[in-house]
């Protein structure tokens, strides 16, 4: 018998996780509210259906405990349920019971009474396979149930269900067990077995069940054989291709200082040892979570783990859709380097940029206290001063996207003239042409928005006409596509061009080439 098996709860007393639901199947019997369906939800292993076959239990129990709320696991109704041969019970798979004739079959049976017991249960397993027309059959009996007949149905895939159904239905969401409550349980049935483990391998154990107490019974069942009933972390590690821990942390260190060897050395380590990739990618991004929170709590701004998370959580997601972990792996991994690349260049060309400037601002000011400046009459500076006030700039179409960047209009005003183009400007006039799409919406307050912008900017107050035309080319919106593909394209050339992808290709990998290179754009 599997440990699965053995240790699959009896009473709602060993029910591990679930105590919101326990409460409540315990209250509807106490009451004796007894409703004709129930649908238990959640994902794999985690109780749905042993919960509804202990409630079926609870509901044909003869000496049922009303001040413990529980089954007496001793009466002829608990022990036949119990060994799968109560005749009041109909247990069926909807997997393989999925048609309407099978259905009907099931339902007419439904007029006669129970046997031995108070109820007649009937148990459906994965019941979102059901088809439409069974579930058609189905619904009739539901909207007019004997009061002998209970309906319990356990699925993966609650919306997939009818509302007209789940409307009839009382249902019970069931939650991923805590780790805590996995680890423990785990250990019980160790101390029971008289199997040894160490606490590394029961956080694998746990790590590994992913929230479901099914598959962590099933993987502890597992480890004891291949660990002949000592169970280690080692073993468990070299079994399911799972490196330590601190290799994540080494990995994500190296990535921040930037050191393309070592980095170019625990890949191919991970690819020697068959590391479980998809078990690596959360491993990562769950320190990658606790790093951001912790940075946060400090008050320090965590900006490159943010944005290594976007890198391997879109990896992680590309995996599951093609099936090849490693490779999203490693690219997400070179994403990151490449981050710190361009961030190293950038932050160098600020600190030269700044220096050169503060060397020629010293040179300038030294000029400025070695000439004399000359004294001005105050008619000269009124001049000057009348000059400046009407002198106003020319609103030039060729500038037309750097005169953009510089306005203060927001919102759908900035919207729709950014997809606009200027056909021609005089002293007191601009004439803009657009696509009609973006041309018929600009209203009244828009063009006074953008009126007062330009005047805000020095180009006086301007009457504005548009223009609707078939297609226009030298609008801002335009200018920043093309702007942006040459950054993307520059980027790309940047990583494909890099030290990393030469050792990559020598060293790991000849067919790493620009087609296995996917750039995301995160500012679409």
């Amino acid at each position: 018998m599997t440990l699965a098996t053995k240790y699959r709860p009896k009473s709602f007393s060993e029910v591990i996780g679930q105590d919101h639901a326990v409460v409540a199947l315990r209250n509807i019997i106490k009451n004796q509210k007894i409703h004709n369906g129930y649908i238990f939800s959640g994902t794999r292993g985690i109780g749905k259906t042993s919960l509804a076959r202990l409630f079926a239990k609870a509901l044909n129990c003869h000496q049922y405990d009303l001040d413990n709320g529980d089954v007496c696991n001793n009466c002829p109704s608990c022990i036949d349920i119990q060994n799968n041969s109560h005749l009041d019970l109909i247990e069926i798979d909807a997997a393989s019971n999925s048609k309407v004739e099978e259905m009907r079959e099931l339902l007419d049976s439904v007029q006669f009474s129970p046997s031995n017991g108070k109820y007649k249960i009937y148990l459906i397993d994965e019941v979102h396979m059901l088809s439409k027309n069974a579930w058609n059959a189905m619904l009739k009996t539901l909207e007019e149930p004997p009061e002998h007949v209970v309906f319990l149905m356990a699925t993966t895939e609650s919306d997939k269900i009818p509302k007209t159904i789940i409307s009839r239905c009382l249902q019970f969401n069931l939650k991923i067990v805590s780790d805590n409550s996995i680890a423990e349980n785990i250990k019980n049935i160790f101390k029971k077995e008289n199997i040894s483990f160490d606490d590394g391998a029961i956080d694998l154990l746990v790590e590994l069940a992913g929230g479901s107490i099914r598959d962590s019974i099933t993987l502890a069942d597992q480890a004891a054989f291949q660990c002949n009933n000592n169970i280690t972390e080692a073993e468990m590690s070299k079994f399911h291709g799972l490196i330590d821990k601190s290799s994540v942390d080494k990995l994500l260190s190296d990535i921040s200082e930037n050191n393309v060897e070592n980095i170019i050395n625990e890949l191919k380590r991970f690819y020697d040892l068959d590391t479980n990739y998809q078990i690596l990618f959360e491993r990562v991004l769950a320190e990658l979570h606790k790093q951001i929170i912790q940075e946060m709590l400090k008050g320090n701004d965590p900006q490159d783990a943010h944005l290594y998370h976007q890198f391997f959580n879109s990896g992680f997601n590309e995996s599951q859709i093609s099936g090849r972990a490693r490779e999203a792996f490693e690219i997400s991994v070179l994403k990151c380097l490449s981050f710190r690349d361009s961030r190293k260049n950038s932050t160098e060309e600020i600190k030269d940029d700044s220096k050169k400037k503060s060397e020629d601002q010293s040179i300038e000011h030294s000029k400025k206290t070695k000439s004399k400046i000359p004294e001005k009459s105050e008619e000269n500076i009124e001049i000057e001063e009348s000059k400046q006030t009407n002198e106003e700039k020319k609103l030039d179409p060729k500038l037309w996207f750097e005169t953009f960047e510089s306005l203060d209009i927001v919102g759908p005003t900035r919207t729709h003239f950014a997809n606009l183009e200027i056909k021609g400007s005089s002293d007191n006039k601009v004439i803009f042409i657009g696509e009609k799409m973006f041309a018929k919406r600009i209203k009244e307050n828009n063009i006074s928005e953008l009126k007062k912008s330009l005047e805000n900017a020095g180009f006086g107050n301007l009457d504005i006409e548009i223009e609707e035309i078939d297609k226009v080319i030298d609008t801002p919106s335009n200018n920043w596509k093309k702007k942006r593909k040459e950054q993307i394209e520059d980027f790309q050339k940047e990583i494909i061009n890099s030290s990393l992808i030469k050792n990559l290709q020598e060293n790991y990998d000849k067919t790493l080439n620009k087609e296995k290179l996917i750039i995301i754009d995160h500012e679409e």
